[in-house]
């Protein structure tokens, strides 16, 4: 573009001759005669006016002007140059003639040519003396150059002299964008304050002012180097005096004030593309749009600028469907801050941005999200889009079947941007929406993107955030709810939420319980939590089925649950004089001459309640087997969010009877109060310790006096049904008999009598049958013992015949003439005390193969089943060559095996000897013993060095000594009861082994 360029050029000579009293007329051009007329024609419209005298200091010759002449076909330039002459005419007045040329606009504007080239394109030339067609001129463009030397200039002219040249060079800037915008206006604009200046840098300057413009503009421009100040400049843009009439004067260096409308939007808009784009991309985006255009089209004008704004280039192409991440990220980044704020462009561009940044590459958004996001205009716009983004990847999940981790992976991506800005509390605020109802599925989709970010993600050591889960109530019980089933995931959600903290609002302190100590104090706060805030507390106990929460929760939420439970209503009715309840429960239970009756389901006139659903593999009749399929969760029943009433606690009371056995007396009198029968404690001393605790501050309470003397009859009931003398039931007991009501104690007493005497009876006819069960234990021990004791002899009388052959090996069998072998019928039956023969058919005995197994067996650290049963056969013989050998390998796999699998060697060599091998039960436990001594006395692994360590060899020994003892010592009692008999109906202490027991 910047090479050189010859270009045909139209001429004319305007003037006159020296002496002549003629006026000026064409006094030669291209064409000849024919063309006068046209030439003065535009030289007369072009004239800048009557120039000064040759003696002024300002404003001297030449004065160029430069005008766009636009055609019906084609685009013409027009340049007159008003020169000096030593020529006088008749009056003796200087002559000042005007050279004038015109070029076909075609080249200038494929070159984008300036004011400035041509001006020294112009100003060597001489017109030829005669009617030449045309003249050629040689070009030289430069681009850019006549738009910088024209901001020197008028950096030049800044007012301020400390100013440094970086601050001259933008206040320059400022002032051409302000002047041309003035060109909009449609009035003439005279730059005035350049008197010194030379006709190429007030060319230079007009430069400055149309490069701001799109080059198409210079097609029908007017510009004069000066103007002599008379009515209606034939220029649009021109140096000349102050007062010229109906012109706008702009002073040179001070930037003048833009009239609002078309003008001022266009200087605001070409400064903001100056700031964020850049100077040199404005200047040359602006001289790439050659198309015609006049000042007067603000459209056109506005529109050019509309094309370079990569702003308004991005939301075209969003609204085209072409965007893309680049797209997006101009768009946004040439936005100053809190600019656009409230317009649907740039809400559409912050959602695409957003979308865009989770992608992969889409790290150049997140700096101009980041910039809009923490301004103070447009952060709450971009935090409304950002909940928006989170909850449509929630709604998108679910309605595409979306994996949880594609989903959280897509939402953590989200969150990282909210966490760089720190924007957790307001988004986290505009999440669930309003109030209104219909944001149901909205206040879902809120909950399900929490619990998929997760309490570290969202609330853990950000103040804020905790703040906005605390503001928002209805969200945070959501998820409170949802997550009641986990335990381990509600207290993560409570930690950070710190619901004891004295700033927690009430509903939040109700939760204290269940993650921290300090519940009693949390609880017993001003203002106190709600009664609805406790059954929802209660609700998460039940969905967690963890009884020690259900009993913090009854504990320290008791006034409140005691107040749902003894409101007028399902839990009870006034009784006649309107202070008192009565108790539902007790009117349907008990027989006439007041006896409880014993609860069951078929019995019962509760309504029918069902039960929590289990989790699987529980069997099924267990405590926490599964409901029926056709029955809702009762916990469901409660509204997270309705009004709580007796029948709502009565059926978490009856959910899962499980999730109360370690509450203390309250849940009992809860239960009582809205009409379900009471649990009674854990069978435990420990337990009924704490219910009577419990017992003790419930009779204190003074509300619940009315009640206490039914309340101490329902409350006996666990105490007194079967089985009878658990442990801790005399601390329960005591502590009933403590009530402060004569009539409930004495009734108490005579009930615990009663219950006695029915006992003492049912003892006396199990010591009977336990006497006649003892008498036949004891015959059958001694027909089994004697088996055992002929078993005993048959196998030595035996052992006794082989020794006897291996002394005398030609007797016997061999010659046939020694004593006969045992027949069938004097062999010892299978099982009861012959051991096997090593070596014999079937067995390998202390063959290379078996030791090699066993040695293999223990190098590997087989498991203690194969082990014993390699090593069985080499036992029956421990002072053998291959039983010493065996002895050891054994040893070394006791070195190499766990403590789970030596605990199982005995045992298993055990019922090999005993099944495998058929040894007696004697047989075997002196093979056991005799290991045993071999490895305590320090001889069981001879020179090969076996790893056998004594000791835990020693404790299995002694704890298979405790076992005989105790079965020793039960023989003993057996045969004592055979021969001893007790007189009936005298009460025995209980075993010590069965003491605590609640299944006899």
């Amino acid at each position: 573009m910047n090479d050189a360029f010859t270009v045909e050029a139209l001429w004319a000579w305007y003037g006159k001759k020296a002496g002549s009293l003629a006026e000026y007329d064409v006094m030669r051009c291209t064409g000849g005669a024919p063309r006068r007329a046209m030439f003065s024609e535009y030289i007369i419209a072009a004239s800048l006016g009557n120039p000064p005298a040759a003696a002024a200091v300002q404003d001297r010759l030449p004065w160029i002007s430069v005008m766009g002449l636009p055609f019906s076909d084609q685009l013409w330039t027009g340049i007159s140059v008003m020169e000096t002459s030593t020529l006088r005419d008749g009056a003796n007045r200087a002559v000042t003639p005007t050279r004038y040329m015109l070029i076909d606009s075609t080249e200038l504007v494929s070159r984008r040519v300036e004011y400035t080239t041509l001006w020294d394109a112009v100003t060597p030339v001489r017109l030829p003396p005669e009617h030449d067609e045309s003249i050629l001129l040689e070009v030289s463009p430069q681009a850019g150059q006549g738009l910088a030397e024209g901001l020197d200039t008028i950096a030049d002219h800044v007012h301020g002299g400390t100013a440094g040249a970086g601050e001259r060079w933008e206040e320059a800037v400022d002032w051409a964008v302000s002047v041309a915008a003035l060109l909009l206006c449609g009035h003439p604009v005279v730059v005035t304050g350049g008197g010194r200046l030379g006709a190429r840098a007030r060319l230079a300057v007009f430069d400055a002012v149309v490069g701001l413009l799109p080059y198409g503009v210079r097609s029908g421009l007017r510009v004069g180097s000066c103007v002599d100040g008379g009515d209606k400049p034939p220029t649009q843009l021109a140096f000349g005096p102050e007062h010229t009439p109906s012109a706008r004067c702009v002073r040179l260096g001070t930037p003048p004030q833009v009239p609002a409308g078309p003008p001022e939007d266009y200087r605001r808009q070409l400064s903001r593309l100056i700031e964020v784009v850049g100077f040199d991309a404005v200047t040359a985006g602006l001289r790439g749009l050659d198309a015609p255009v006049a000042p007067a089209d603000h459209g056109a004008l506005l529109g050019a600028l509309g094309r370079l704004d990569p702003f308004r280039a991005a939301v075209s192409a969003v609204e085209a469907g072409k965007q893309s991440v680049r797209v997006v990220a101009e768009g946004l980044n040439s936005l100053t801050d809190g600019e656009d704020t409230d317009s649907d462009d740039f809400l559409r561009l912050v959602e695409w941005g957003i979308a865009y940044a989770v992608e992969p590459g889409g790290r150049e958004l997140h700096e101009a999200l980041h910039r809009h996001w923490t301004h103070e205009r447009t952060g709450p716009r971009v935090s409304a889009l950002m909940a928006e983004a989170l909850l449509n990847v929630v709604l998108s999940g679910a309605r595409h079947a979306m994996d949880s981790t594609s989903c959280r992976a897509r939402l953590d991506a989200l969150w990282r941007l909210v966490e760089q800005c720190r924007k957790e509390a307001e988004v986290l605020r505009l999440l669930p929406g309003s109030e209104q109802p219909a944001d149901g599925r909205r206040l879902g989709c809120a909950v399900e993107c929490l619990l998929l970010l997760g309490p570290d993600r969202v609330a853990d050591d950000r103040a804020g955030a905790v703040r906005a889960l605390r503001d928002t109530r209805r969200l945070t019980l959501e998820v409170l709810a949802r997550v009641s089933a986990d335990p381990a995931r509600l207290v993560a959600w409570l930690t950070p939420l710190a619901p004891a903290a004295p700033e927690a609002p009430a509903w939040l302190r109700a939760w204290a319980v269940l993650s921290v100590r300090e519940a009693r104090r949390a609880s017993r706060a001003e203002p106190r939590p709600t009664a609805e805030d406790a059954v929802h507390v209660l609700t998460a106990t039940v969905r967690a089925r963890r009884p020690d929460w259900a009993a913090e929760a009854v504990g320290w939420l008791w006034p409140q649950l005691y107040a749902i439970a003894t409101e007028p209503g399902d839990g009870g009715r006034p009784d006649e004089d309107g202070a008192t309840f009565r108790l539902p429960f007790l009117n349907r239970n008990r027989n006439r001459d007041g006896s409880r009756k014993p609860s069951s389901a078929g019995t019962s006139d509760a309504p029918d309640t069902p039960e929590i659903p289990k989790p699987p593999g529980h069997p099924p009749g267990s405590p926490n087997s599964a409901a029926p399929a056709d029955r809702a969760d009762p916990v469901a029943l409660v509204a997270p969010f309705g009004l709580p009433d007796a029948r709502t606690l009565r059926d978490l009371l009856a959910a899962d009877p499980e999730a109360w056995r370690h509450c203390r007396a309250s849940t009992d009198v809860l239960s009582c109060l809205v009409g379900l029968p009471p649990v009674g404690p854990p069978w435990r001393e420990e337990a009924c310790l704490a219910y009577a605790r419990s017992l003790h501050q419930i009779f204190r309470d003074g509300s619940l006096a009315p009640f206490l003397e039914l309340l101490v009859d329902e409350l006996a009931g666990p105490v007194l049904d079967e089985p009878w003398v658990q442990e801790g039931e005399s601390i329960v007991l005591e502590a009933l008999l403590q009530v402060p009501h004569e009539a409930a104690a004495a009734n108490l007493r005579r009930r615990v009598a009663a219950r006695d005497e029915e006992r003492r009876r049912r003892q006396a006819a199990q010591e009977r049958e336990r006497a006649v069960h003892a008498q036949r234990l004891s015959e059958r021990e001694a027909a089994h013992n004697a088996h055992l004791r002929a078993a005993r002899q048959a196998q030595e009388s035996q052992a006794m015949q082989k020794a006897a052959l291996e002394r005398h090996p030609g007797t016997g069998l061999a010659t046939g003439t020694g004593p006969r072998p045992a027949t069938a019928a004097t062999v010892p039956h299978a099982g009861h005390g012959r051991p096997p023969v090593l070596g014999g058919p079937g067995r390998t005995g202390d063959g290379p193969g078996s030791l090699e197994d066993l040695a293999r067996a223990a190098t590997h650290v087989g498991s203690s089943r194969e082990v014993a049963a390699m090593w069985a056969p080499f036992t029956l013989d421990l002072e053998s060559a291959a039983g010493r050998q065996a002895l050891e390998a054994a040893g070394r796999w006791w070195e190499k095996a766990q403590d789970g699998e030596r605990a199982a060697l005995f045992g298993h060599l055990e019922r090999a000897l005993l099944t495998e091998h058929q040894c007696s039960i004697d047989v075997t436990a002196d093979i056991l013993h005799e290991i045993r001594r071999l490895v305590m006395a320090g001889r069981a692994s001879g020179h090969s060095g076996g790893g056998w360590q004594a000791g835990p060899v020693l404790r299995e020994a002694k704890r298979d000594l405790r076992a005989r003892r105790s079965r020793v010592r039960e023989l003993r009692w057996i045969r004592l009861m055979a021969h001893v008999n007790l007189v009936p109906g005298t009460p025995r202490k209980p075993k010590k082994w069965n003491r605590g027991s609640t299944a006899r």
